[in-house]
């Protein structure tokens, strides 16, 4: 047999199984281009000269989607694989070696895989101009930026893909070569004995699932959310796969034994079609469910961010100018205040709001009424923040007298309310101050409130009566553990003054440079001069979520397609058999419409549930960016799970259009 024979073979079982080889087509050749833009932004100069931090989350984005490419490319070539096998069987009964027939195979994936990586890197630098202004839109800037044809990202995109098909390409040789031409033939209906069901597999996914939620529900803050986040998605990911794969089973067999249930002709039909070969389909199912569930999840929460961002700017900057500072004096705070009072003259703009305290902070908890040193709570992961201002501080921001004596406290935790008459810190017993005066306790306690929005994790606000208090405890603990630095006093200075955006930027760029020619260590930061940046790394979320949520929806777009294809071929001769023996087409149709109605939208309700129980955990961790707004973050998990359900419909009508179309 010749070379020119085989590539003839190849074009033409190319060409006769176009059904399954156009759509796989597609599905490399988008996933080649999508890969290829988003590449394209880690190496674009534009935006890393703007922001690190897009760089960074772009080429989070390609590793993702390279993953995500590999395990769907392989998935999908499972499929059109397996349609095939009877074909193959064929060549080798008629003699043709197997030698012959993996040459053949490799001949078809060379066309495939080549045709796939140029089309897809042309397409993905074509629409890449495009797709680089919605970017520059959604990043503020302006529309002429620069979208260059990198070598280094085409070799880059040539080596991953290339990868990907040749481990393609083994994958069926190895069904080839592993295989005789009777199981080849029969190889369409590999995988149809009824499945048996496992109470243990069954009750793992319960418990998976259930820690899942459990981890979701439990968490109490942000920084505890981002640890435990992957874990509770890795275990939700496993739950999901074992539902379906064996809890589907317990509730069709269930249905099975219901005989008044089972013995009609539309359950009989479509109860036994789905468990005939549910092992097959829940992986499939699981697969769409955990596609769906990261669409919701990812652009929801982009979206949020994005839309969110003044909101993000308020909580990251309590004043349009904010200055940390390191150890300082009492000195070098008022030398502060001078240099801010007589600048902010000198550019013609005018102080509205000024606020500035030193303060120092241990770590530990609360034991009912005394406070433990993190240090002696060493299993404690997260401990809470203890943050020491002295009265007389205190007293400037809120302009009313304390009144609190020596030995006297004020303690106000995040979370509920302390209510001991005392506290003790380090053996040392102080008494818990009683306001007479209703209007300066209420007054400070808007003042703390202000002071412990937004926190990531537990703060407790202590005010003493005086700093030389708050040296005493730093003392007693630097005495009791000499090895161990509690640190020295930092100071906070915010104020906000009048004037234009622009005036206001340039303000900011006067102070920074007047404060550098300072003794003191301090790192200031510009609301103003900020927002465009943050505006940046926000629009860069959403580009990311966008795109990944496009990518996941477009995978389950093709496995749902495959599915379905797979799925007529392997019915359409059982369908004929049942015509034959008297069951008319309409019952046929209406009993395989349930059918695919209950295989499409268990996924989706399966992920909307995902969605609710991981709520509390998104939430927190959204927190982190500063979106504190709840109502927001239903709205737009709301309407992203709208937007899908419709798009998932659409996907419904289309592919079962197909199905249908097959089986008859």
């Amino acid at each position: 047999m010749t070379k020119q024979l085989f590539a003839k073979l190849a074009v033409r079982n190319i060409r006769s199984n176009k059904q399954v080889y156009v759509p796989y087509i597609i599905a490399s050749i988008a996933t080649v281009a999508m890969f290829y833009l988003m590449t394209s932004l880690v190496y674009n100069d534009f935006i890393a000269e703007r922001s690190v931090t897009l760089t960074q989350m772009f080429s989070l984005g390609s590793i993702v989607i390279g993953l995500f490419s590999f395990i769907f490319l392989m998935y999908t070539n499972s499929f059109l694989i397996k349609r095939r096998k009877k074909e193959i069987g064929l060549y080798a009964i008629l003699g043709m070696k197997k030698m012959h027939v993996a040459f053949v195979l490799l001949i078809e994936s060379l066309l495939t895989s080549l045709g796939s990586i140029f089309l897809g890197i042309i397409s993905g630098q074509i629409i890449g101009r495009l797709v680089f202004l919605v970017l520059n839109y959604a990043l503020n800037f302006p529309v002429s930026m620069d979208y260059p044809f990198t070598l280094e990202v085409i070799l880059i995109t040539i080596a991953v893909f290339a990868f990907v098909f040749l481990m393609a390409l083994l994958y069926n040789i190895s069904q080839v070569t592993f295989s005789n031409p009777i199981q080849l033939v029969k190889g369409k209906q590999t995988g149809e004995k009824e499945p048996k069901s496992s109470i243990i597999l069954f009750l793992l996914s319960l418990v998976t699932l259930g820690a899942g939620y459990w981890i979701s529900l439990s968490i109490d803050n942000p920084i505890s959310a981002i640890i435990y986040f992957f874990v509770a998605v890795i275990l939700v990911i496993i739950g999901t796969y074992l539902l379906f794969i064996s809890g589907s089973i317990f509730i069709l067999k269930a249905l099975k034994k219901n005989k008044k249930l089972y013995y009609r002709p539309n359950a009989f039909i479509s109860i036994s079609g789905m468990l005939y070969r549910m092992k097959q389909n829940a992986v499939g199912l699981a697969n769409i469910s955990i596609l769906a569930t990261m669409v919701i999840i990812a652009v929801s929460t982009t979206a949020a961010i994005f839309v969110g961002t003044e909101e993000t700017l308020t909580a990251r900057f309590p004043y349009e100018n904010n200055v940390s500072l390191f150890e300082p004096t009492e000195e070098d705070m008022a030398e502060l205040e001078t240099i801010v009072a007589t600048e902010t003259q000198h550019s013609g703009l005018a102080l509205e709001e000024m606020q500035s305290y030193r303060y120092n902070s241990l770590y530990g908890k609360l034991d009912n009424d005394q406070f433990v040193n993190e240090t002696e709570i060493v299993e404690t992961m997260i401990p809470m923040q203890m943050i020491m201002v002295s009265q007389e501080d205190i007293e400037k921001i809120i302009d009313v007298p304390l009144g609190l004596k020596e030995g006297e406290v004020v303690l106000f935790p995040s979370g509920e309310p302390y209510t001991e008459p005392t506290i003790e810190i380090r053996n040392q017993i102080y008494s818990i101050h009683q306001f007479e005066n209703d209007v300066t306790a209420n007054k400070l306690a808007a003042q703390m409130e202000v002071f412990l929005e937004g926190s990531l994790v537990d703060v407790a606000i202590l005010i003493t009566h005086d700093t030389q208090g708050i040296q005493d405890i730093i003392q007693t603990y630097t005495e009791m553990y000499p090895d161990y630095y509690f640190g020295d006093f930092r100071g906070t200075f915010g104020w906000n003054t009048t004037g234009t955006e622009d005036e206001k930027i340039a303000y900011s760029n006067t102070i920074n440079s007047l404060l550098s020619k300072q003794e003191f260590s301090f790192f200031y930061e510009s609301k103003d001069a900020s927002r465009q940046e943050w505006y940046s790394m926000n629009g860069g979320f959403l580009f990311v979520g966008i795109f990944l949520g496009l990518l996941f929806t477009f995978g389950a777009i093709l496995i749902t397609y495959f599915k379905q294809v797979s799925e007529g071929y392997d019915d359409r001769e059982k369908f004929q058999i049942m015509q034959k023996v008297g069951l008319d087409e309409k019952m046929i149709q209406t009993s395989t419409r349930s059918q695919i109605v209950w295989m499409f939208f268990l996924p989706l309700i399966v992920a909307v549930v995902h969605v609710i129980f991981a709520f509390p955990i998104v939430q927190k961790m959204l927190l982190i960016f500063g979106v504190g707004d709840t109502s927001l973050i239903v709205w737009s998990i709301a309407l992203v799970v709208l937007f899908f359900s419709l798009l998932y419909w659409i996907i419904y009508r289309v592919t079962s259009r197909v199905y249908f179309s097959i089986v008859k």
